[in-house]
């Protein structure tokens, strides 16, 4: 692999933010992850909470853009290889984990006349190309896998694949705010043809990317304006509750009725941008007490794990306990075993392979053993079609 890496002349002050740690950022996530799975382990009761996966597709846009910023304004480059390794080491350990283990659960559990679409969906996730599959074939109700939530994490590891390279584009232009815009007419272009195909193929514009790439400029666009959009303590105090107040609004209000994305969308959207820009200053605001808690940062620190375990335990778990019923204590298992799994995955195997020397040293080991556990994943699968 070639170590030339793109650069570009450094600016001579920087604009964009340095993202530090955040707990409000902390606890957008942990509202984010608590909606999904409340919503999945009681719809009736939550009837749109899956508006937390657009929580993460803005917040994923602010981070990741604000990361490879800074990069440039520091080094005026972004070594591109080091950045796919990073995610590589971050993200996949958890997630192939997940997926090895729910092959061992079908094969135990789930009638071999589900086994191919199991296979096919274990593929699509490991090589996170889950959302277009389901794009394309519609989920029947009846025949729900596992794995049907891999759907969102194939959307931002395309966004992560791409976006790096869309960036250092945008970086040819020297004014920041001809950058803003080009940031800005992708997700206008993406806004629009995310309101018509939620009108045309409703099923289509839920999974497929391009669809949600406004949401992810949203975040962008905040990080390209940077210090700038640091908020008088007031305002920021009424911008976030504003913010927190859409989300959680948007999760109670919508039902399986309203067309989605489409413009509805933006309700959740925007109000995870307003907590994020509120928070630019880093002052105590009024939700600081309960956002800050060690149990609400505890939950964002875990909120992938937690996302990852929770929807196979839902679906495999009451075949192996309750013969398919999905009564309240199913459910309430259920959620504890996902926090602590979460937990244990987290600190485990998360945390020690992010960080393990021999990889983070070696750009080229991270990329072999990425390999290596993708091929595990793929004979894993193909034992559900051998069998």
């Amino acid at each position: 692999m070639s170590t030339h890496q793109p650069t570009l002349e450094r600016p001579t002050t920087p604009r964009t933010v340095t993202v530090g740690f955040r707990p409000d950022i902390q606890a957008l996530r942990a509202l984010a992850v608590g909606l999904v799975v409340v919503h999945h382990l009681w719809p009736m009761k939550l009837t749109a909470g899956f508006v937390g996966v657009d929580a993460f597709f803005v917040l994923s846009g602010y981070l990741i853009t604000a990361q490879l910023t800074h990069e440039i304004d520091r080094t005026g480059r972004i070594r591109i290889a080091d950045f796919y390794a990073r995610r590589v080491r971050r993200l996949l350990p958890a997630a192939l984990l997940v997926l090895v283990t729910v092959v061992v659960a079908v094969h135990a559990l789930v009638p071999h006349d589900r086994w191919a679409d199991y296979a096919r969906q274990v593929l699509a996730s490991a090589l996170y190309g889950q959302n277009w599959l389901l794009g394309a074939h519609p989920v029947d109700p009846y025949k729900v896998t596992g794995l049907v939530h891999f759907w969102s994490l194939s959307v931002e590891e395309q966004f992560y694949l791409v976006w790096p390279l869309l960036l250092l584009l945008l970086f040819k232009l020297r004014a920041p705010a001809a950058r803003l815009a080009g940031v800005a007419a992708l997700g206008l272009v993406s806004l629009a043809w995310c309101i018509h195909l939620t009108e045309a193929d409703a099923n289509a514009a839920f999974f497929t990317t391009p669809v949600r790439v406004w949401e992810f400029a949203i975040g962008a666009g905040i990080a390209l304006i940077g210090s700038r959009l640091v908020l008088p303590r007031t305002v920021a105090n009424v911008a976030s509750l504003v913010g927190f107040g859409a989300l959680v609004g948007s999760a109670v209000q919508f039902t399986a009725l309203t067309p989605y994305p489409g413009s509805a969308a933006l309700v959740p959207s925007l109000g995870a941008a307003l907590v994020i820009v509120a928070g630019s200053g880093r002052e105590r605001q009024w939700h600081t007490p309960l956002t800050s808690s060690k149990p609400v940062q505890l939950l964002g620190d875990i909120s992938y794990s937690l996302y990852l375990w929770h929807w196979p335990l839902l679906i495999l778990a009451p075949l192996a306990v309750s013969g398919g019923v999905l009564d309240f204590p199913v459910r309430l298992g259920v959620l504890a075993s996902a926090l602590v799994l979460a937990y244990l995955s987290k600190r485990l195997v998360e945390d020690p392979v992010r960080t393990w020397p021999v990889l983070t040293a070696n750009t080229r080991l991270t990329f072999l053993a990425m390999v290596a556990a993708l091929a595990t994943v793929a004979l894993a699968a193909g034992s559900l079609l051998w069998a």
